[in-house]
């Protein structure tokens, strides 16, 4: 809790203030669905496309296991297939020989819907194959732990794939399609979702009422969820363009500084982009950075950019080397704070939070 004075007359009077949303850092996990990949796969990567697999050669324990664990950000990538039937038959794994799924899994990624995966046809290893599935899991642990901090969910819209895959690429992300997503997390989610239309409240954009009125305090979000969608360019005008101030939808997004719809940004170059992310925050937006983004960086240059990801006041640090993460136990680099491990009183906003 933090103190903020008020003088009246001659009085100085300390008025307690709890704390806002956007007084705290947390740190999350990159890809959080993500499994190791096949032995299989790893050497096929090897000769087919050298240098892929060490970008790709990371995973994480389940959804459920890493709240638990205490990390309070995840990310989640997801494909549109409203036809179904095309990933329960990957083409690598058919080239292999392997077995990549099980007869259940296979099942739902047979049957229409939003499938999670890091690429398609080839990093397909996933805790939950269905995006439904990801938010059932989310609801089912919140439901037992009502009073959380509140988590961030970051979404990824994939609609590529390598070149020397053969079959069809995913379908784009249309507007019907934008409209579906929003659906099923809002369906979901119900009372546990912050939208956009929650923090707007009556002002006319929502960049104005984070501006003028900020976040919420933080006991009025726990046991509550808050989605971003990290979209590219063409995403983000599709997802904007019939809603804005992203009136209706579900998932905040990251717009330029102008927009109406501004409120949390994507900057993931600690480093390079320290002032920036300094300034958006000290204007009172949210903004989410990454502690590491490549895997073949010395430990050495992975260290800089987590002291530069601290030091930025990004309040959402994604991360492969929290503490407890295998790649973390396997290179001996580890991103947390002191205690709790992922979660603190922001460092140079002016508060005292408990």
């Amino acid at each position: 809790m933090r103190f903020v004075s008020f003088v009246f007359g001659c009085c100085l009077i300390l008025s307690a203030k709890a704390a806002s949303l956007n007084e705290y850092q947390v740190i999350g996990s990159h890809n959080s669905y993500k499994k190791p990949l096949p032995v299989s796969l790893l050497a096929f990567l090897d000769k087919r496309a050298p240098g892929m697999w060490t970008k790709l050669n990371y995973s994480h324990p389940s959804l459920t296991e890493q709240l638990d664990m205490g990390l309070r950000q995840l990310e989640i990538d997801v494909v549109n297939d409203p036809q179904g039937g095309q990933y329960h038959a990957p083409e690598t794994e058919l080239l292999l020989n392997d077995t990549w799924f099980n007869d259940q899994q296979r099942e739902h990624l047979a049957q229409p819907g939003f499938k999670v995966m890091h690429i398609p046809h080839l990093d397909m290893q996933t805790h939950c194959v269905l995006f439904s599935t990801c938010l059932t899991r989310l609801v089912t642990w919140s439901n037992a732990h009502p009073n959380h901090f509140p988590i961030t969910i970051l979404v990824n819209a994939k609609e590529t794939q390598p070149d020397f895959i053969s079959r069809p690429s995913p379908a784009p992300f249309s507007a019907q399609a934008y409209k579906r997503l929003d659906d099923e997390i809002a369906q979901l989610l119900k009372h546990k979702l912050v939208t956009p239309d929650e923090i707007r409240g009556e002002f006319n954009s929502l960049k104005r009422a984070v501006l003028t009125q900020g976040w919420p305090q933080l006991d009025s979000l726990r046991g509550k969820f808050l989605f971003i969608f990290d979209a590219n360019t063409h995403q983000r005008a599709q997802y904007v363009k019939h809603a804005p101030s992203l009136k209706g939808r579900s998932m905040f997004i990251s717009v330029p500084e102008e927009w109406d719809e501004a409120a949390i940004f994507i900057r993931n170059n600690p480093r390079n982009q320290l002032d920036d992310i300094r300034a958006l925050v000290a204007q009172g937006f949210l903004v989410r950075t990454r502690a590491d983004a490549n895997l073949s960086a010395t430990t050495e240059d992975m260290a800089l950019q987590k002291q530069a990801a601290f030091a930025s006041g990004a309040q959402f640090i994604s991360t492969d080397f929290y503490a407890g993460a295998l790649l973390s136990r396997q290179r001996g680099h580890v991103v947390s704070f002191e205690s709790p491990p992922f979660v603190r009183s922001h460092p140079f906003l002016n508060n005292n939070v408990n």
